[in-house]
Parts: C-alpha cells; sequence; structure tokens
C-alpha cells in the first residue's frame, strides 16, 4: 500500500464517527464543524460515484458482445454527466459560489451531486437485474437468466 492509499485510509476511518450521527440537513450544522460535514459529504460522494462505476463496468462486462449497445451506453453516460453537470449549475448558478451561497456550498452541492448521482445507479442497474420473461417493453436490458450467466 502507498503513503497516499494509507493516508486517505487513516482520514477516512477517523472521519466515519463524524459522519456517522450526521444526516445531510443544514440543522446538522450546529453539531458539527464545516469541515467535518464537508468531509461526510466528500465521502458519501466518492462512495456513490465508485458504485456508478461499479455499476457502469459491470453492465459493460455483461453486455459486452453487443457492440451497438455499449456505443449507446457510453453516449449515454457521457450526456448524463453533462446533464448533472449542468443540472448543478442550475442548483447553484452564481459565478462565485462560496460567497454566494455561504459556507454551507461544500456540503450542499456534494449532497445534490451524490443524489443524482444515485439517481443514475438506480436506472442504470435495470440492465443489471434483468428484465422478466415475457416483458415485451425491455428494449436492450436482457432477460434476468442470461444475465446471471454472464455474472
Amino acid at each position: 500500500m502507498n503513503i497516499k492509499m494509507l493516508v486517505l485510509v487513516i482520514g477516512v476511518a477517523f472521519s466515519l464517527p463524524a459522519c456517522a450521527d450526521k444526516d445531510d440537513t443544514a440543522a446538522s450544522v450546529d453539531v458539527a464543524s464545516t469541515a467535518d460535514l464537508n468531509l461526510c459529504s466528500s465521502i458519501s460522494f466518492k462512495a456513490a460515484d465508485t458504485e456508478l462505476n461499479r455499476v457502469y463496468h459491470l453492465i459493460r462486462k455483461v453486455y459486452a458482445e453487443d457492440v451497438i449497445f455499449l456505443s449507446k451506453l457510453k453516449k449515454s453516460q457521457l450526456l448524463w454527466i453533462k446533464l448533472r453537470d449542468a443540472d448543478m449549475e442550475m442548483m447553484y448558478p452564481l459565478e462565485n459560489k462560496r460567497v454566494e451561497y455561504g459556507s454551507a456550498f461544500a456540503m450542499c452541492s456534494l449532497t445534490e451531486k451524490t443524489n443524482l448521482t444515485l439517481q443514475r445507479v438506480l436506472y442504470l442497474k435495470k440492465w443489471i437485474a434483468g428484465s422478466k420473461e415475457g416483458n415485451f417493453c425491455s428494449g436492450s436490458i436482457k432477460n434476468e437468466s442470461s444475465i446471471l450467466d454472464k455474472m
């Protein structure tokens, strides 16, 4: 394990107790420092982003033989990233975000970005879960049994 990874693991380990008792509302500002809340939000986003990448790569594995689908998946994911970023700009449109939205901006924006990412994860998981036999509206989603064979 390299030194950067060790520092990250130790930092996360010490920050988890600070995150465990907090929710993601502004009301928790009085029970934790802004730095704690920002760290918790950052950890949550990284976890959501890791899950998104795991699901995306698993879909690519399961559908590896479907070149057309993979091309459309990649296009969809790249456009979703642009949409997510545009949604974030719409949510916080002012240029000097830290000044305009206050010290909670980092926490709030990471929480919103986490929520958008988790919505995308749920959407993509349909391609891993598969469709029931006889579902005529499943489109590119494979049958459950054929997915199990690939995993």
